[in-house]
């Protein structure tokens, strides 16, 4: 990034926050960028002590198996997000129930040069129907749901997806959503809690 996505007007360095920032100096636009950063999410859906899983069909990872789940959009609480994509991904329509955990990661490049960051939200849903997985043969290969035993023996599973399938089925408590009010103010947000 080289020119303010609010003016137009070519970015400087400029130290914000104890290091020094991509930053607008255009009088009254006070643009700054604090970096490329991405929300993942990803669901373990669990019908009749199976789990639903997709196989990749592009890099990175293709003919990987792993949880449903893709990015969230930048308008879009993560609740809808991870029910969205297991949707389009497996072709089942499940209902978040608690959050598992999640991952952090840094690396890669972000669109300036700078490492970018991602957060990945592993979530547990159930399914609302026991309609068949299906997928596009295109972004996705494979849907399908696996018993347990076979998918921790499989290979080409993610270590990811294991441990949240591990640690749904293990019987611990995740974060439930808390309940919230409606309020046409404010923008959609999301709070889970012990």
């Amino acid at each position: 990034m080289k020119f303010c996505p609010r003016c137009a007007t070519p970015l400087i360095q400029r130290l914000d926050g104890g290091r020094d920032r991509p930053a607008c100096p255009a009088p009254g636009c006070g643009f700054i960028h604090f970096g490329d950063f991405s929300i993942g999410v990803g669901g373990v859906v669990i019908r009749q002590n199976r789990v639903l899983l997709i196989r990749r069909g592009h890099e990175p990872g293709r003919g990987w198996w792993q949880l449903p789940g893709g990015y969230a959009e930048h308008d879009e609480p993560l609740v809808t997000a991870v029910e969205r994509e297991i949707l389009e991904e497996a072709g089942i329509r499940a209902n978040v129930v608690e959050v598992l955990g999640f991952r952090h990661s840094v690396g890669g490049q972000g669109s300036i040069g700078g490492p970018s960051t991602n957060v990945y939200v592993a979530f547990r849903l159930e399914p609302d129907s026991s309609s068949e997985p299906s997928h596009d043969q295109d972004e996705i290969t494979g849907a399908e749901f696996f018993d347990i035993d076979v998918l921790n023996a499989h290979e080409r599973v993610q270590n990811l997806t294991k441990w949240a399938v591990g640690w749904a089925l293990s019987g611990a408590r995740g974060l439930q959503p808390a309940p919230r009010t409606q309020d046409p103010t404010r923008p959609p947000w999301s709070l889970f809690h012990v």
